[in-house]
């Protein structure tokens, strides 16, 4: 399978991900979509440091070759970049940006799958999706699968256990997540049977502490992690070893269709669902508040308000 990867977008996180995979210098060809025939230094800079890497390949151009890209990556558009901007015009210049790159890449014979970036995914997801004609198991987000491997690693290293033994799904959206407690495992072990443990170094002030730090969390703080987080969706859909994380995706409600982040099976065939995790009442609850705010969201973007 070929590995190429048209990314978008000229902000903070597209740079790290280029730079990032520079020095991991896997066998993928990145091509970095440019809105303008003449590129900025900041993008010569990058363009020019790729030298260093032996595998990998990395181009620019206003023109990709669509048909030949398996993988869209979408970040952030200038205009969403502006500071100063309100969530819903954030939103709308999101949505703008998504909505001229699909557009392109339909047209020109694209089909390959699409990954959303930015804040935004549940909307972007649900509408790429409903205009682009591509199956659903080919769009989604990144979600919530950075703050996923946040709590992991922050578990990780208050029990002194290897990461990969630790199993924690954060679900909903970035800006208002939900961690499965009651799903979680450390080594097989429900999580919470160890907070009933007399003097475990695990309890329920831990928890209290790492669910104040996602509320914290922004794009800069969680810069590692979410390169982190592309490597494994990378691993996913170009290697043989399908991962369950969890990433946006389109989900029914009701008789409505929407976009938000539940594990998922990803592979070289794209987004599977999974059947419904079996969470507590009160993470439920959460979830379908969580829920109907994106269905607002996304009736409020389809009615122009």
């Amino acid at each position: 399978m070929s590995r190429n990867v048209l990314i978008c977008g000229n902000d903070l996180l597209v740079e790290a991900i280029l730079q990032h995979n520079i020095v991991q210098d896997k066998e993928i060809s990145f091509i970095w979509y440019q809105k303008d025939i003449e590129f900025p230094d900041s993008v010569q800079d990058i363009l020019n440091s790729a030298v260093m890497a032996k595998n990998l390949r990395l181009t620019a151009t206003n023109t990709p070759e669509w048909n030949d890209i398996d993988l869209l990556l979408i970040g952030k558009s200038e205009s969403a970049s502006e500071k100063d901007l309100t969530f819903e015009e954030s939103l709308r210049a999101e949505i703008h940006w998504t909505q001229l790159l699909i557009n392109q890449a339909m047209a020109n014979n694209f089909a390959g799958k699409v990954c959303f970036l930015t804040e935004h995914g549940e909307e972007q997801v649900f509408s790429a999706l409903r205009f682009s004609g591509l199956p659903d198991n080919a769009i989604f987000g990144l979600g919530t699968l950075p703050l996923s491997m946040l709590v992991e690693k922050m578990i990780s290293n208050i029990l002194k256990i290897d990461v990969r033994q630790i199993h924690v799904s954060v679900l909903g959206t970035f800006a208002d997540a939900v961690p499965a407690w009651s799903r979680g495992l450390v080594a097989g072990t429900p999580l919470l049977s160890l907070i009933a443990q007399e003097n475990s170094l695990f309890t329920q002030n831990e928890l209290t502490k790492i669910e104040e730090r996602l509320k914290e969390s922004s794009e800069k703080s969680l810069l590692p992690v979410i390169l982190a987080s592309i490597d494994r969706v990378f691993e996913a859909l170009f290697s043989s070893f399908a991962q369950i994380i969890p990433l946006t995706h389109q989900v029914q409600v009701d008789e409505q269709k929407i976009a938000i982040s539940e594990p998922v099976l990803l592979s070289t065939q794209g987004v599977s669902q999974l059947p419904t995790l079996n969470l507590s009442e009160d993470e439920k609850q959460k979830l379908v508040d969580i829920k109907d705010q994106v269905l607002s969201q996304i009736q409020s973007l389809m009615s122009g308000r």
